[in-house]
């Protein structure tokens, strides 16, 4: 074996054990999933509860790369201070899940009339998945309360698309 052979083999080797490290450790997904929630938009979000009106301000999942971070690797102050619209461009039968989330949250799926027809609780867990039952157009994740605390229930709150 030649010296310069030795030397790309002792490096490739140094390069897996790293890879390998981080793979373990997460770390390399929460540095892409954390780089998908800074490139989310942020942008006006309007909720329709019986008599009342929230206008709120959402991040924008629009991309699948947005989408599948979501809130992984959020921090709590991101998990509190922030919404996720997930914007899926027509109805889609999907699930979420928590593998990377620090805290519980609550979704809530919007048909594509901006009817929201089921707010679910999602926990921390890495094999869980949570879905409504049947096809949605957007999802809208919070902290877990969110929506109880103001009122907004499935089946009598709105989603005002055109109010974006």
């Amino acid at each position: 074996m030649t010296p310069g052979y030795a030397v790309c083999v002792a490096t490739l080797a140094l390069v897996l054990v790293a890879a390998e490290g981080r793979a373990t450790d997460g770390s390399w997904e929460c540095d892409r999933w954390r780089t998908a929630f800074a490139t989310m938009k942020e942008e006006p979000l309007t909720i329709e509860a019986g008599a009342r009106t929230f206008a709120l301000r959402a991040r924008v999942a629009a991309t699948s790369q947005q989408q599948a971070a979501g809130f992984q690797c959020a921090t709590s102050a991101e998990i509190r201070d922030t919404l996720i619209l997930f914007d899926f461009d027509s109805e889609i039968q999907t699930q979420f899940h928590m593998q990377n989330v620090r805290a519980a949250l609550d979704i809530a799926f919007v048909k594509a009339d901006g009817r929201i027809f089921a707010i679910l609780r999602m926990e921390p867990s890495p094999t869980a998945l949570y879905g409504p039952l049947g096809p949605f157009r957007w999802a809208i994740e919070a902290r877990a309360g969110f929506f109880e605390s103001r009122g907004i229930r499935q089946g009598t709150a709105r989603l005002l698309v055109g109010a974006r």
